[in-house]
């Protein structure tokens, strides 16, 4: 919803946060007795406020949720996970005070987290009252300066507002409302499929599992189901509720409260993330771009890592430094104790020591088998967005082909805009229908593998999906552009859809397929391989071999006993002999019998004993055949 916009206090401790909230909408964010008893935020807290900005359409409602995060230095991985989703930083900074670290911390968590607008509350403004106007006023202008020159070190965070405020002082109060009902929600690019972190888990009695988190992107339903992505496990939307009402459906900005079924609370913690079936996957290893905000030996260093409201432990390997905008950025690899369900251009921080030392962005979020070297120039592409760039290095390393179908995590693309960049680039073959790019180099040695087969059989009879047998990696639609290049060059031919060697001199192609068929089921005897492999050893067509197949059984000349069992009517005719005579010598025959005299393997044995039941003088009991009249010869 365009009117849903979500705030985030930030701000050192004690300065005031949490009463500015309850002198908004009256809601008391330390709620908990041991945050009564030591009188401060020791955890997120979540209120929202409705505003009426058009006093002509009463019934148009801005509906703002306030994420109240501690301010504690110790507590920062809490701020950390209640900033991540918002669209507008509330800072506050007390006038008795001033400008203090966590101050600084979280205007510069938010920044990473790319928050793009700030509004400042300057509070506690009535603990100045004591002082001379003319030195109160000069005050207030030296931090407001001190707090613009915060915001200027910035790279994206900007300061929109800078607004003095009191909870004893209703027009500071009034002055604020106005300022947030006059805000716009901020443009964002999210993924197109549904993703939302748990920020908390825990159990309501005659309801069950809840479980709360900012929409990140995609849209969600009741009796819908979601993946728990950690834990590989589905639950069912029970109800999906919005700033306290039941709500059929949730969109992406949203702050929700999902009422799951069939899990129970105790599985599930902060940084969970639920999505749908088949829309993303996690690694434990993925390339990014880190903005340090201090210098340090990055390197093998090892780091807390919070995405969401994930927090887990990572390693740094550096890929090389460059500079962006005369500011310094990394490109590194982070290996990561837990695996990572993130997307490309997905913030997060990261603190070494109790400290910040950097945040940055998921440039592949994907496991990739690429040398350094390559991996540094694909993540430069990344990087600047140069999506064509990148699709084409991806082609170089993927020699069976790259896959579009993971555009969405990889590159926060649609597969419409994946496939319209993929038709910029001309030398790369791309299958739109199985969302697979090949490259140039790719597309010679499938023609050089067919060329081969010919070679090795001037008798083949191919077509894609008999050239896909061997060659599985290959999309039918790849395998028909090589087939019809051949075509056009004149190495092959075709005939009645199928390509033949220019050397292949057959006449009759459904001839030469039942006579070629029937000789080498013929020479296997007892032991005819299955279909699908006679055809792929003899280079054949399987739809073609099919109909050659059906045509030897339909003449009986091919006898199918299974599914992919067939096998020539005289060889049957002779093993039926060579039972019955076991049945003389012995009585009965059984597997165990049969194998002594065959050898062969129990799909072949179980077919031949039950084609002994097609006679009407032989007799089934518990597995053994046997005679049903003591007279019978053959």
């Amino acid at each position: 919803m365009e009117n849903d916009i979500i705030i985030g206090l930030g701000g050192h401790i004690d300065h005031g946060k949490t009463s500015l909230i309850k002198a908004l909408n009256g809601f008391d964010g330390d709620n908990a007795p041991e945050e009564k008893e030591r009188g401060i935020t020791l955890d997120m807290s979540f209120s929202h406020l409705s505003l009426h900005p058009n006093p002509s359409q009463p019934n148009q409602t801005k509906n703002i949720a306030f994420i109240d995060v501690p301010g504690h230095e110790k507590l920062i991985k809490n701020m950390i996970a209640g900033s991540f989703g918002i669209d507008v930083l509330l800072l506050v900074v007390s006038a008795s005070e001033g400008i203090m670290p966590q101050t600084i911390e979280h205007l510069q968590i938010a920044d990473i987290l790319g928050v793009k607008l700030g509004i400042c509350v300057i509070t506690k403004i009535d603990l100045l009252v004591d002082m001379p106007e003319s030195e109160r006023t000069q005050k207030c202008q030296d931090l407001k300066k001190q707090i613009q020159a915060q915001f200027d070190k910035l790279r994206s965070l900007k300061l929109g507002k800078i607004l003095e405020f009191s909870t004893h002082i209703q027009a500071t109060k009034t002055q604020l409302i106005n300022t947030l009902s006059e805000i716009s929600k901020p443009p964002k690019q999210p993924a197109s499929f549904f993703r939302c972190y748990i920020d908390r888990a825990f159990s309501l009695k005659g309801a069950g599992t809840i479980v709360t988190g900012t929409m990140l992107s995609g849209k969600l339903s009741k009796n819908e189901s979601v993946v728990i992505c950690e834990l590989q496990t589905q639950a069912l939307i029970k109800n999906i509720s919005h700033h306290n009402n039941f709500i059929d459906e949730a969109t992406p900005g949203q702050r929700i409260a999902l009422n799951l079924k069939t899990i129970p609370s105790t599985a599930l913690k902060r940084g969970f993330l639920l999505s749908k079936k088949g829309c993303i996957r996690g690694f434990d290893t993925i390339d990014v771009v880190i903005y340090p905000l201090i210098p340090m030996p990055w390197h093998n260093l090892e780091v807390q890592f919070f995405i969401g409201s994930k927090k887990c432990n990572a390693k740094i390997f550096s890929l090389e430094p460059s500079m962006q905008d005369d500011k310094p950025y990394l490109l590194a690899t982070l290996k990561t104790d837990e695996k990572i369900f993130g997307i490309f251009g997905e913030k997060f921080i990261l603190r070494h020591s109790d400290k910040t030392i950097g945040g940055g962005e998921i440039l592949n979020p994907i496991t990739e088998m690429m040398k350094k070297k390559q991996k540094y120039i694909y993540c430069n592409f990344l990087l600047q967005k140069d999506f064509k760039q990148a699709f084409w290095q991806c082609a170089c390393v993927h020699k069976k082909g790259f896959g579009l179908i993971s555009s969405a995590q990889r590159f926060n693309l649609t597969h419409q805009d994946a496939l319209k960049i993929a038709q910029e680039i001309p030398e790369i073959f791309l299958d739109s229908k199985n969302l697979v790019i090949y490259h140039p180099q790719t597309f010679q040695d499938l023609k050089n593998d067919i060329l081969q087969t010919f070679a090795k059989n001037k008798n083949a009879l191919l077509s894609p999906v008999s050239v896909q047998q061997k060659i599985k990696w290959a999309s039918s639609d790849f395998i028909f552009k090589a087939l019809e290049v051949l075509a056009e060059d004149g190495f092959i031919y075709q005939k009645e859809g199928l390509y033949l060697s220019k050397q292949n001199n057959i006449k009759n192609i459904a001839e030469y397929l039942q006579d070629t068929l029937y000789q080498t089921i013929l020479a296997q005897n007892f032991a005819p391989l299955a279909p699908y492999d006679i055809y792929d050893n003899l280079h054949i067509d399987p739809k073609s071999g099919d109909n050659a197949l059906k045509s030897l059984c339909s003449a009986k000349k091919i006898i199918r006993l299974q599914h992919n069992l067939f096998i020539a009517q005289s060889a049957l005719k002779n093993l039926h002999l060579q039972m019955r005579s076991l049945i003389s010598q012995h009585g009965y025959i059984d597997i165990a019998l049969l194998k002594t005299r065959l050898g062969l393997s129990r799909k072949y044995l179980i077919a031949y004993l039950d084609s002994l039941d097609w006679f009407e003088d032989i007799q089934n009991t518990q597995g053994k055949r046997t005679f049903k009249y003591a007279n019978t010869q053959k």
